[in-house]
């Protein structure tokens, strides 16, 4: 990653000052988005069949079906907890810092990216109705073969629910063999896993140069404070919200933990995927001493439904949106931009473009300018690695939470 920034960040100066075409820049950023890719589709290859065989092999192992209930709701609650938690950090900071005071609108319009903007899918009450509908599939098959999460894990559980009690409803011995075809196809999966974390450090690689040598540092320079504001409302619940939550409900080294998930979170800030990156997670968490059966709930459901970051810079962008425009925000309307944020961050999963859209929806609840949006589009990328990797530590605490109150 060091070596991606120094690079990337080289190129882009020297192209800035003329010493190098910039069209080589450009190529050579583009080389490691390449090189990227095909790291990152190594790794979403694996997500679908590396979901569907731990989940089923995660209920089956349970037994009890009352043990699955107590997971899923604990594991919901610390979902919704800590991402309230994000948010209020947000508000706090961009109140604190207030990046969007003072900044002047036509340089922010003529920085804006180009592109459509994303459109509103009718409210965050239509957003979340979809997602109800959505987690049932017409076709599991066709789910999976989308890359549709929701329904995939809805339709596993159902799989691995139905399994368990035909085999100690009726003794069924096909029952029986099927679990152990999940099993087995959970073991291969993971073996996978293993060889593909191999070429973490190319595809890390990869992607750094792309980000550094194709943006550099001059997309920050109008929205400097507002990079700021989010970057520090990040770390600081990723620093102390996430790792007081670890230490106080399961007594673990917060740092020791971070040591453990490492290829997990650096490939997320790389790829800005946690999907993507859910296969490194579920490694690195069972590595920790997570069991098997809590990975193989939680972290596919926390990888779909738990964003803490995502929350968190919705909140922030929103904030700095209506400073810039010049609207004081009452306390009743950052409550309903929380609010709005807390429950577009859970609608989000399945969404295509979900930041942007979602960005919208919030937007729409407080009525600010749906088209604003564009604003915020040229450091997107950037805060996107930054909250991506804050979603996939909360994920993977959540796991050790859970893991320890079973």
């Amino acid at each position: 990653m060091g070596l991606g920034a120094v690079l990337g960040l080289a190129l882009n100066w020297a192209g800035a000052e003329g010493m190098v075409d910039s069209g080589v820049v450009g190529t050579v950023a583009m080389l490691g988005k390449k090189v990227g890719d095909l790291f990152l589709r190594l790794l979403q290859m694996l997500v679908v069949p590396l979901i569907v065989s731990s989940l089923i092999t995660g209920v089956t192992g349970m037994g009890d079906l009352r043990t699955l209930g107590a997971i899923g709701g604990r594991a919901i609650v610390f979902y919704l907890s800590t991402s309230f938690f994000a948010i209020l950090t947000g508000i706090f900071v961009v109140n604190l810092i207030k990046p969007g005071e003072g900044a002047e609108l036509a340089l922010l319009e003529e920085g804006a990216a180009a592109g459509v903007v994303a459109q509103a899918p009718g409210g965050i009450g239509v957003v979340l109705w979809e997602q109800l509908e959505s987690l049932i599939p017409k076709n599991p098959l066709a789910a999976a073969t989308e890359g549709d999460m929701l329904p995939v894990i809805f339709f596993s559980l159902l799989i691995g629910v139905f399994i368990g009690i035909a085999e100690h409803r009726q003794g069924s011995a096909d029952a029986s063999v099927v679990r152990r075809f999940f099993s087995g196809l959970f073991d291969v999966m993971m073996e996978m896993t293993l060889f593909v974390v191999r070429f973490a450090p190319i595809g890390v690689f990869g992607f750094t140069l792309y980000a550094a040598a194709g943006k550099g540092p001059a997309a920050f320079q109008v929205l400097g404070w507002y990079v700021l504001s989010v970057f520090v409302a990040l770390v600081i619940h990723a620093t102390i919200t996430l790792p007081g939550i670890l230490r106080l409900f399961t007594g673990r080294s917060p740092i020791a933990y971070m040591r453990s998930m490492t290829t997990a979170l650096v490939t997320a800030f790389s790829t800005a995927s946690s999907n993507g990156t859910l296969p490194l997670t579920m490694q690195n968490a069972e590595e920790a001493g997570v069991r098997p059966h809590v990975t193989s709930f939680v972290l596919p459901l926390g990888a779909t439904i738990n964003m803490d970051g995502t929350a968190l810079y919705e909140a922030v962008a929103v904030l700095f949106i209506a400073q810039v425009y010049g609207i004081d925000l009452t306390i009743a309307q950052q409550g309903l931009v929380a609010l709005t944020a807390l429950l577009a961050s859970i609608g989000a999963a399945g969404i295509p473009h979900a930041g942007m859209v979602m960005m919208v929806v919030v937007l729409n609840a407080v009525g600010l300018p749906t088209s604003a949006v564009a604003l915020i589009l040229a450091v997107d990328r950037i805060l996107d690695m930054c909250r991506t990797t804050v979603n996939v530590w909360s994920d993977s605490i959540a796991a050790a939470v859970v893991d320890a109150k079973e």
